[in-house]
C-alpha cells in the first residue's frame, strides 16, 4: 500500500474511532448524571425518612422520660400497689383497677396467668377496623425470657344495639412461671422501627386466674353490678336453691363508694360469693357495653378450667325450672348431648304489676303478672348458659365465636323470669303489658324461706 493511501486509510480509521470515542464520553456522562440524580433523590427520600423517624423518637423520648417514673409505677405492684385491686374474699388475683389503654395497642381490660393451659391471657375489646389478629405479639418475661403471643382470632361478627369487638391475647408460660403469681412482665408489638415504649405495655404485673388451688363448680353465676344492692340477696338464695354453686360479681362503681361487700358479706364468708373489682371506664366513642362486655369475656378465660357451666345474667333475671320432675337447673344441663354445645339459650319472660297495684316483699313477692306470651326468640333479650370450655368470644346475649347454641323451651324446660319494671337502668324498649297472674316464682320463693327457716 502507498503511503499517500496508507494516511488516508489511517485518518478515515482515526475519525472513526474518535467518533465512536466521543459517543461513549456522551453516553457515559449521560449515564452517570442520571444515576446521579436518581440516588441523590433515593438518598434525599431516606434523609428526609431517616429525620423524621429521629424527630419521631427524640418526641417519644421526651414523653418517655416524663413518664417513665409513672408508667413504670402504674403498672408494676411492687412500685404501686394502688394500681390494681383485690377481690373479695382476697386470694391468689388481683385486678387493674382501670383499663390499659394507648395508641397503637390493643386496649387490654384484665390480664392473669392461666396455670391449666399454661398461657397468659389478656383480654380487652377493638374497634372492628382493628387488626390486631395481623400483628405478632412478645411477651417479655422478668427473667429474660420471650415468648410469641399464639395467632389471635378475629371478632368480625357484629350484632346487638351497640356492636362491640372483643380481642383476646394469649402467649405461652415459661416453665418457672407455671404455678406462680405476681410475676412481672411486658407486652410489645413487633412492628418495624419500633420506638421505645410507644408499642408496648411495660413491667405490668400478672396474678393467677383464680384462687389456687382452684375449687371445681359445675354450675356458677357471672354478673356485672353497680349501685344495685337491694336486688342481689334475694337473687343469691334463688339461684342458690336452684343448684348455682358460686357467685362472680364484678362491681362496677368505685370501690371507695362501694357498699357491696357488706351487702353480700354473708354470702362471702359462706364461700358462695366472689366480688371483682372491675370500676373500668368505657373508652372515648364507646359505650358502658365496653366494660360489660370485658367483664364477660374476662369471667370466661379466667374460669374455663374450674366451672363447667356458667349463667350470665342480670340480677333482675331469674331462672325458672319449668317440668316438675327437673325441679334444678343442673338437672337440665347433664344430657350428654350438650358435650359439644356453646351455650343453652334462656327465653325471657317479663314479670311485672299493672300499674294500679301495690306492690310489698321482695322482687318476686312484687311482681307476679306477665305477658300471655314470652318475648320473641334471639331479639334482644334472651340469655345464656355457657358451657365455658367451648366458647371463645362472647357478648351479652349470644356466642360470637364457639360451639353451637340450642334453645330450651320456656313452658317445659328453663325461662328467663325478668323483673325490668323494677330495674332504674335506662330502657332501649318498652314493655309489654302484664295480664296473666302467675305465682309460681313466689312458691318457689316461700320453698326457700320454709328451708332457711328450717336451717
Amino acid at each position: 500500500m502507498g503511503r499517500r493511501k496508507w494516511w488516508l486509510y489511517s485518518s478515515r480509521l482515526c475519525s472513526i474511532n474518535k467518533t465512536g470515542i466521543w459517543k461513549g464520553v456522551i453516553l457515559a456522562i449521560i449515564v452517570c448524571i442520571a444515576t446521579s440524580t436518581y440516588y441523590n433523590h433515593k438518598i434525599v427520600l431516606l434523609t428526609e425518612i431517616i429525620q423524621k423517624l429521629k424527630h419521631e423518637k427524640d418526641v417519644s423520648r421526651t414523653r418517655v422520660i416524663r413518664r417513665i417514673p409513672e408508667f413504670i409505677s402504674v403498672l408494676d405492684i411492687k412500685k404501686n400497689a394502688s394500681a390494681y385491686a383485690y377481690s373479695s374474699p382476697r386470694n391468689s388475683m388481683c385486678f387493674f383497677r382501670d383499663k390499659l389503654s394507648r395508641e397503637n395497642m390493643p386496649t387490654i381490660h384484665s390480664i392473669f396467668s392461666d396455670h391449666v393451659a399454661e398461657s397468659v391471657v389478656m383480654v380487652g375489646v377493638k374497634f372492628q377496623k382493628d387488626t390486631w389478629h395481623e400483628d405478632i405479639f412478645n411477651c417479655k418475661f422478668d427473667n429474660g425470657d420471650v415468648s410469641v403471643s399464639d395467632p389471635i382470632v378475629n371478632d368480625f361478627k357484629s350484632f346487638g344495639f351497640l356492636p362491640q369487638y372483643v380481642v383476646v391475647i394469649t402467649c405461652p408460660l415459661p416453665e418457672q412461671y407455671n404455678h406462680k403469681s405476681g410475676f412481672t412482665m411486658s407486652l410489645e408489638r413487633t412492628v418495624p422501627f419500633p420506638i421505645e415504649h410507644k408499642y408496648s405495655y411495660d413491667n405490668f404485673t400478672v396474678c393467677s386466674a383464680g384462687a389456687f388451688p382452684p375449687k371445681s363448680n359445675f354450675l356458677a353465676v357471672c354478673t356485672m353490678v353497680k349501685d344495685v344492692d337491694d336486688f342481689i340477696p334475694s337473687w343469691i338464695e334463688y339461684h342458690h336453691f336452684m343448684g348455682v354453686e358460686h357467685f362472680y360479681i364484678y362491681d362496677n362503681q368505685i370501690e371507695i363508694d362501694s357498699t357491696l361487700k357488706d351487702t353480700v358479706g354473708m354470702y362471702i364468708k359462706k364461700g358462695i360469693v366472689t366480688i371483682i373489682p372491675w370500676a373500668h371506664k368505657h373508652s372515648h366513642s364507646k359505650t358502658y357495653l365496653e366494660v360489660q362486655i370485658a367483664h364477660e369475656n374476662d369471667c370466661v378465660w379466667r374460669h374455663k378450667h374450674d366451672t363447667k357451666w356458667m349463667i350470665n345474667i342480670d340480677v333482675d333475671e331469674y331462672i325458672q325450672p319449668m317440668d316438675p320432675s327437673r325441679p334444678k337447673i343442673p338437672d337440665y344441663l347433664v344430657d350428654k348431648s350438650f358435650e359439644k354445645l356453646g351455650s343453652i339459650r334462656v327465653q325471657n319472660w317479663f314479670f311485672g304489676r299493672p300499674t294500679n297495684v301495690t306492690a310489698k316483699g321482695t322482687i318476686i313477692e312484687r311482681n307476679t303478672w306477665r305477658p300471655s306470651n314470652p318475648s320473641e326468640l334471639n331479639a334482644g333479650h334472651d340469655k345464656n348458659i355457657l358451657q365455658l370450655i367451648n366458647v371463645h368470644y362472647f357478648k351479652i346475649h349470644a356466642i360470637k365465636l364457639g360451639g353451637e347454641t340450642r334453645s330450651v323451651d320456656p313452658w317445659t324446660d328453663l325461662r328467663l323470669v325478668h323483673y325490668r319494671q323494677d330495674n332504674p337502668r335506662q330502657r332501649h324498649f318498652k314493655l309489654p303489658s302484664v295480664n296473666v297472674k302467675d305465682e309460681s316464682m313466689v312458691n318457689i320463693w316461700k320453698k326457700i324461706q320454709r328451708k332457711k327457716q328450717k336451717l
